[in-house]
């Protein structure tokens, strides 16, 4: 039996504000504080507050991973040199939440993708994950909360839950 609960649900588009980028997924923790930050000082400097944590938004491709990350706000921004608009998808999603170290998100993926796949769904698009949890702030691992998010599509079996 999994340690994760799965919920699903069926998510409204988001509006976003995030930086993008493409780069081998070891390179990921140290392009992330930055583009927080450069996304978190373009709101402020529009006065607009997040509408939410922050995220990442990921598409793995064949050496690298394209991701795009940032923060949900109320409305669409324009956008600068760096900041760019963006909006998570609505739809039907698979919701789990992870408590511990981001190296083991990797059994909460498992979770949800048994889950989709024991109830005929499949996973569709790029995913992200949602940081409650700010590593600086706070030391302990265990602590840190993580809601990994899949976006699915029914199947064609009949018995669809």
């Amino acid at each position: 039996m999994s340690e994760y609960e799965i919920a699903s649900h069926n998510l409204e588009p988001q509006p976003t504000a995030v930086m993008r980028g493409e780069m081998p997924a070891r390179e990921l923790a140290g392009w992330l504080p930055e583009c927080y930050r450069a996304v978190h000082e373009y709101l402020r400097g529009i006065g607009i507050e997040p509408n939410g944590p922050p995220f990442v938004r990921y598409t793995f491709l064949r050496d690298s991973v394209a991701v795009e990350a940032g923060f949900p706000v109320e409305q669409e921004v324009a956008g600068d040199v760096r900041v760019e608009p963006s909006a998570l998808p609505g739809g039907q999603a698979a919701v789990t939440t992870h408590f511990g170290r981001y190296e083991d998100l990797e059994a909460a993926y498992k979770a949800v993708l048994s889950w989709l796949e024991a109830h005929g769904y499949a996973a569709i698009g790029p995913h992200w994950e949602v940081y409650y949890t700010n590593p600086q702030t706070e030391p302990d691992p265990r602590a840190w909360r993580t809601d990994v998010v899949v976006p699915y599509r029914g199947s064609r079996r009949s018995d669809r839950t």
